[in-house]
């Protein structure tokens, strides 16, 4: 079974791809994501999600506030920018399961 931490750093590895379907991949077909706007559920809505997202990161200048793993949660705080967008300060907490993220939760604030 793969570790948590490893688990979260191949999703950060999927994300640089800027690839939706890579990123999909990490989740389980059964995986909650929420932000503010909406929860989506399952692979194919959070597909949707990234597929819009992704773009916006292209040349995106990223930085690690916090990264901090207990057991199957990872609490995740970063920012940075790029020519799209300025993000003032992001969180995620991922909870992963069997080597799949099964519920994440995402938060930003644009400046």
């Amino acid at each position: 079974m793969k570790k948590t931490q490893d688990v979260f750093e191949r999703h950060m590895r999927a994300v640089d791809t800027l690839n939706a379907s890579n990123v999909a991949e990490d989740y389980s077909d059964d995986a909650l994501f929420s932000t503010p706007e909406k929860t989506y559920s399952g692979k194919s809505e959070i597909l949707e999600f990234y597929t819009g997202f992704l773009p916006n990161f292209e040349g995106f200048q990223f930085h690690t506030v916090k990264q901090e793993t207990n057991g199957k949660v990872v609490y995740f705080v970063w920012n940075g920018k790029n020519k799209h967008i300025d993000v003032q300060l992001a969180t995620d907490t991922y909870i992963i399961e069997n080597g799949k993220i099964q519920q994440h939760t995402f938060a930003v604030v644009n400046n």
